[in-house]
C-alpha cells in the first residue's frame, strides 16, 4: 500500500474551494475567542498576561495563527499514525519533534528571552545556551503535542478504523517520548515554574497525569470537531461526550497537579494557582474552583476543535461529495478521503 497521493489541477481548485473559506472562518472565530478572552474579567492574570495592557485584534489574529498551528498537526499526526501502514509509523515520532523545533522557531522569534527563561529557565548545561533552550523547549512542548495526537489517534481508532489495537503505536512511542520529556524538563532541568505544579509524590506519575489530562481534552476535541465536520452524527451524545469529560479531566488534572505548592501547611493548590483572576489573591472555593476550570474547560475544548477542525472535513467524503456534487469530483481527492 502506498502513501503517495497525486492531485491534478482540477483537484487542487476543489480543495481549495473547500478547505479556504472553512480555513478563514477557523481564524475568524479562534481570533475573536482569543480577543474575548483577553477583555474578560475575572480571566486568570497568567492569561491577561499575554496580551499586556492593551490587547488589539491584531494581537489576538496572531495569537490565533500561533495556538492553531501549534495544536493543529498533532493532531494530524496521531490520525495518521492510525492510517498509515506500519513500515511509515515511524514518521510519527520525527513528525512530532520536527514540528515541536518549528514551534520553537516561532517561539524564540516573538518571545523576549526574560519571557523564555521563566518558562524555560536559566541555561545550566555546559553547551550553547540557545541549544539547550531548544531542546528544553522540545522536551516540554512534546508533553503537550503527543497526547493531543493521542486523543484524536483514540478516538480514530476506536471509531473510524475500527482497529484499537493499532493505538498501541501510539502508547509505544508515548512511553518514548514522554519518558524523554520527563527526563528533560524535570529530571534535567528542574525548572521552578513547572516542576513546583506538578505532583512528585511518585516520580513521573505527575507528568503522566498531566498527558492523560491532555488526552482526554483532545479525545473530547476531536469528537466535537467530527461532529461540526459532518464525519459523526449526533449531536445529544457529542453534547454528553462534553459534559463527561468535564469532571473526568478536573479529576485527572487535580491528581496530576500538586496541592500544596506553598509548602507542606499551605493550602494553597496549582489548580488555583493557575486560575486565580489576580496575583497574590489566591483563595478560591472548591466550587469556584471547578466553575472556573470549567470555563477554562470549554475555551481548551473550543481551541482544539478549531485547530483540528479541517483535519475532519478532509477525512469527510460527504463534505467532498456535497461541496462538488455540480461538478466532476477529482478521483484523487476521493482516495485521500474515502473513510476506512
Amino acid at each position: 500500500m502506498s502513501i503517495h497521493r497525486s492531485f491534478d489541477r482540477e483537484g487542487l481548485r476543489q480543495a481549495g474551494r473547500l478547505f479556504l473559506p472553512r480555513l478563514l472562518a477557523v481564524v475568524v472565530l479562534t481570533t475573536l475567542l482569543l480577543y474575548a478572552l483577553a477583555l474578560a474579567p475575572g480571566v486568570p492574570y497568567h492569561v491577561r498576561a499575554l496580551f499586556g495592557a492593551s490587547p488589539s485584534l491584531l494581537q489576538a489574529l496572531l495569537f490565533a495563527l500561533v495556538v492553531l498551528f501549534a495544536l493543529g498537526p498533532p493532531s494530524f499526526l496521531g490520525l495518521q499514525l492510525i492510517r498509515l501502514p506500519a513500515p511509515y509509523v515511524w514518521l510519527f515520532p520525527v513528525g512530532i519533534l520536527v514540528h515541536a523545533v518549528v514551534v520553537f522557531l516561532g517561539f524564540r522569534y516573538v518571545t523576549p528571552i526574560a519571557s523564555a527563561h521563566d518558562l524555560l529557565g536559566e541555561p545550566v548545561w555546559a553547551i550553547p545556551a540557545e541549544l539547550e533552550r531548544m531542546i528544553r523547549f522540545v522536551g516540554l512542548f512534546v508533553a503537550v503535542s503527543v497526547p493531543i495526537a493521542g486523543g484524536t489517534a483514540l478516538l480514530y481508532a476506536l471509531t473510524r478504523s475500527y482497529a484499537p489495537q493499532r493505538f498501541l503505536w501510539w502508547v509505544a512511542f508515548a512511553v518514548l517520548l514522554l519518558g524523554l520529556s520527563d527526563w528533560i524538563v524535570i529530571g534535567k532541568a528542574a525548572t521552578d515554574n513547572v516542576t513546583l505544579l506538578v505532583r512528585d509524590a511518585v516520580p513521573g506519575l505527575g507528568w503522566l497525569g498531566i498527558s492523560l489530562w491532555l488526552m482526554l481534552l483532545s479525545f473530547v476535541a476531536s469528537l466535537l470537531a467530527e461532529r461540526l465536520a459532518g464525519v459523526f452524527k449526533g449531536n445529544l451524545a457529542t453534547f454528553f461526550a462534553v459534559l463527561l469529560f468535564l469532571p473526568l479531566s478536573f479529576a485527572a488534572l487535580f491528581l496530576a497537579t500538586d496541592q500544596t505548592i506553598g509548602g507542606p501547611a499551605s493550602d494553597l493548590s496549582a489548580m488555583a494557582f493557575l486560575l486565580s483572576p489576580e496575583q497574590g489573591r489566591y483563595f478560591i472555593t472548591p466550587l469556584g474552583l471547578f466553575l472556573r476550570y470549567t470555563a477554562a474547560y470549554a475555551v481548551a475544548v473550543v481551541l482544539l476543535a478549531c485547530s483540528q477542525y479541517l483535519l475532519w472535513v478532509g477525512y469527510s467524503t460527504r463534505r467532498f461529495s456535497t461541496a462538488f456534487e455540480n461538478g466532476a469530483q477529482s478521483p484523487a481527492i476521493g482516495a485521500v478521503n474515502r473513510p476506512r
